[in-house]
């Protein structure tokens, strides 16, 4: 137990040095040791070690008749030679399989996105009419061959936004064309 010289306060604390109110340095408290002394001088000596018997050796029990025999124990490495075993067959080539084209795919969705966001400052019509060709092109060659041409989402789409685009220039269009016979009857 620790106590401070200035405020008196104790500490029960081992690893305080300072005090926590004034800041003083701790001392240790006479009456405190001298209690810390007798509580241990109390105890007895340990009880002897015990010697423990050393272990038995392992007891096997017989076995069943239809256990399987359990293996051999492993030897030197010279004892007995492996015996040969021949070597897994090849595997078979088959060639370097290439990644399918996808590239009318990409191209469909590149003008089919290009005419529906830049086609309304210049060449809207021509961007979605590119899409919608080359959509329908690479769908046909998807359907045709599979294994050589892939990327049916891209083309679908790049067919959808020429698509699109192409029907909201018909629409403007139209209405351009109604609006002038409808102004050229009106005057």
């Amino acid at each position: 137990m620790k106590r401070c010289p200035t405020c008196n306060s104790t500490f029960d604390d081992e690893y305080l040095s300072y005090c926590t109110t004034d800041g003083t340095v701790l001392v240790r408290d006479e009456v405190s040791a001298s209690l810390e002394l007798q509580e241990t001088a109390i105890f007895g000596e340990p009880p002897p070690t015990v010697v423990m018997p050393p272990p038995r050796p392992t007891e096997y029990v017989a076995q069943a008749p239809n256990a399987p025999t359990p293996p051999a124990p492993y030897g030197w490495a010279n004892e007995s030679p492996p015996a040969w075993v021949p070597p897994p067959p090849p595997v078979p080539f088959r060639g370097i399989t290439r990644p399918a084209q996808q590239g009318t795919a990409v191209a469909s969705l590149i003008l089919g996105l290009v005419s529906v966001t830049f086609g309304w400052i210049c060449g809207g019509p021509i961007f979605g009419l590119l899409a919608v060709v080359l959509g329908a092109v690479a769908l046909m060659q998807i359907k045709k061959n599979p294994h050589q041409h892939s990327g049916k989402p891209m083309a679908v789409i790049g067919l959808i936004t020429g698509g699109i685009t192409l029907l909201i220039y018909v629409a403007i269009m139209a209405f351009w064309i109604v609006m002038l016979i409808i102004g050229a009857a009106s005057s």
